[in-house]
């Protein structure tokens, strides 16, 4: 069901917004192109220079594998970002009062659980820039899982680095962890950005308790976040979804088909997104590691946080007739 959550916008707005999304992809087009396609000496000059731009950058040595390479000015100030957070209102609901509370003691670090994905989770690099507004303290040490293979492809790689972001092994996430960051974590994954549908609010939740494990692993509380906006960026086809869900399962290729702004794949509708937390969740468990039983106890009463978050803030985000729906 469609909802009335257009961010208004002039066409000059409009046209600036669609060079902005596509300014990200046209490096790593270019770069491939050009190894394709261009004679081996500048094959091996572009290569050289990537190479030298990766270690200027601070890119190197696998820093995704540790605690990453955050560049907050890039992730605030980067003027294609801001052209992007305005296309899309990107913005926040009213945080619960036991989640700022809770952020202001010292030490305090949490696993944000995020929902849902949608075909290009373009929200998540978006809000690394704006995060400070709302917790300030925690977006100092806040870093964000994100597939291991952005970290394969040039420029993307750096953009992900840049923006707050470390591979999503158990290792690193742990790793991160000790250190005391906090973690965004998008707990759907391939299955549901190839699941997002137009129109409708699909969460792929009911097999994901890895996150919950890890989190009660670290004695770390949960909030749950839900992007109000992020289901309706893309217009959707359900095209070979059959095929194409066997690539996601067995070679880990996830092929959204899916239609933005004047047809592009790239640049989303101007949809009106907007962030909402829940105060943090505490689960209980009596040794070290959860038993199955615990797990599926604080993987039920996230499960109910959610739909309550999602209940909550539905009408006053524009959502009012839709409910969530959890596979």
């Amino acid at each position: 069901m469609a909802a009335n959550v257009d961010n208004k916008l002039s066409l000059f707005e409009k046209a600036l917004a669609f060079v902005a999304f596509h300014t990200l992809f046209i490096p790593p087009i270019l770069l491939v192109l050009t190894i394709l396609i261009a004679p081996s000496i500048v094959k091996a000059q572009v290569i050289l220079l990537y190479i030298a731009f990766a270690f200027w950058s601070g890119c190197t040595l696998r820093s995704e594998l540790k605690y990453g390479n955050p560049w907050r000015r890039f992730s605030e100030d980067f003027p294609p970002f801001r052209t992007m957070r305005s296309y899309l209102g990107l913005g926040f609901g009213p945080l619960p009062k036991e989640l700022i509370e809770a952020e202001k003691k010292e030490g305090a670090q949490f696993v944000f659980a995020t929902f849902p994905h949608g075909c290009g989770s373009e929200f998540r690099i978006l809000m690394e820039g704006i995060m400070h507004t709302v917790l300030p303290d925690v977006h100092r040490r806040l870093r964000t899982l994100a597939a291991s293979v952005l970290f394969r492809i040039p420029f993307v790689r750096e953009i992900a680095l840049w923006t707050g972001c470390v591979d999503a092994s158990r290792k690193t996430a742990e790793r991160n962890l000790d250190e005391g960051h906090s973690l965004v974590v998008l707990p759907g994954g391939e299955a549901e950005q190839l699941m997002t549908e137009y129109g409708r609010e699909k969460v792929y939740l009911k097999s994901r308790k890895g996150f919950i494990k890890l989190a009660m692993r670290k004695r770390c509380p949960v909030v749950a976040v839900y992007v109000f906006g992020s289901s309706d960026m893309f217009c959707t086809s359900r095209f070979l979804y059959g095929p194409r869900y066997w690539l996601m399962k067995n070679l880990g290729v996830c092929i959204p088909l899916c239609r933005g702004l004047i047809g592009s794949p790239m640049c989303p509708l101007p949809k009106k997104t907007t962030v909402v937390f829940s105060a943090p969740i505490h689960f209980h468990m009596a040794d070290h590691s959860p038993s199955d039983k615990e797990l599926d106890v604080a993987h039920d009463k996230f499960m109910r946080e959610l739909i309550g978050l999602f209940n909550k803030h539905k009408a006053s985000c524009g959502y009012a007739e839709r409910e969530i729906e959890i596979r």
